[in-house]
């Protein structure tokens, strides 16, 4: 494996390992409904890193405003 092919294989690792943690921090939200939450995850697939990003920012602003953290997350 060259080093360009391992760069590449770890930035894959890397973006899947991000949207797969979006995803449960969308699941495990108390702020959204069910068709929110199903909407956002698929938003989140479809556009592979900006999607997870754009999610992300929502549900930290949403746990600003809320005032806590998304359970079961490290918080």
């Amino acid at each position: 494996m060259t080093p360009a092919q391992f760069l590449g294989a770890l930035t894959i690792v890397a973006i899947v390992a991000f949207q797969v943690r979006t995803t449960m921090k969308v699941w495990r939200s108390r702020a959204f409904d069910r068709p929110q939450k199903v909407a956002q995850s698929r938003l989140i697939w479809m556009l592979p890193l900006v999607g997870a990003a754009i999610v992300g920012a929502v549900l930290d602003d949403e746990e600003k405003r809320d005032g806590g953290n998304t359970p079961g997350l490290g918080s």
